[in-house]
């Protein structure tokens, strides 16, 4: 069994890993922070110790070990699943998608309390320090990828606000080869017109003029700009 000194020395280990990964993402304003990161592995770990001890208990009285140690530990990769799509969501009030590595960081935060737990304590420190370099030092080079590989623009429509409109203009991106990085709406879902951004990358150069007049000849299309993402404001244009 694991002794209440070493389960206590464990459960601060873990507040201190998870801790370091939750500061990151609250010092980058992220939906999960400090305290969440902060819980799942301090929580994490509680599940692997106690999954452990039940495990030794019934060898030691019984003669035979008939519980699975694995099997409460298991339920914390899928439970923290719950955790990490609430902050993928945590932005639908303004349509926007986003938190996706929060999201895994909140997964690989729960494997280090795990691992802290069963008493591996060099490799999650080892882990730790690798997800901290994944959150600080490598959203630089993915910045630097993006930039060399795609190029990124900025959409502006008023539109119809119904679920056939939508349609129509998820398949006129899609049919572009572009994809949405962010998707914003700055009205009322009962609103009878759409005002929205839209964030999208594209691997090839667009002809945004050839765009912005395919935009305006769709129904229910009254307003649209579209041009690079280099922080200027496009041209506003108007349809019919």
């Amino acid at each position: 069994m694991i002794s209440t000194e070493d389960s206590i020395i464990r459960l601060i280990i873990a507040l201190i890993l998870g801790g370091l990964i939750g500061y990151e993402r609250q010092a980058q304003s992220k939906s999960a922070g400090l305290r969440t990161h902060t819980l799942v592995c301090v929580g994490s770990c509680l599940c692997m110790i106690i999954s452990i001890n039940i495990a030794m208990d019934y060898y030691f009285t019984f003669g035979y070990n008939n519980s699975d140690p694995e099997r409460i530990a298991a339920q914390v990769v899928s439970g923290v699943g719950f955790i990490g799509a609430g902050t993928i969501l945590a932005n639908q009030k303004d349509r926007s998608v986003r938190g996706l590595t929060t999201a895994a960081g909140l997964w690989a935060v729960s494997a280090i309390g795990l691992v802290v737990g069963a008493g591996y304590l060099t490799i999650a420190c080892v882990a730790t320090a690798l997800i901290f370099l994944v959150l600080t030092v490598f959203v630089r080079l993915d910045a630097r990828l993006e930039g060399r590989f795609h190029k990124k623009y900025v959409m502006h429509l008023v539109m119809k606000n119904n679920i056939g409109q939508a349609r129509k203009l998820s398949t006129f991106i899609h049919d572009h080869h572009m994809h949405i990085k962010t998707f914003h709406s700055h009205n009322d879902d009962d609103a009878p017109l759409a005002d929205i951004d839209i964030e999208l990358k594209a691997a090839h150069h667009m002809d945004e003029t050839e765009i912005i007049s395919q935009l305006l000849a769709m129904k229910g299309i009254k307003q649209a700009t579209f041009h690079v993402d280099d922080g200027s404001q496009g041209q506003e244009n108007y349809g019919h």
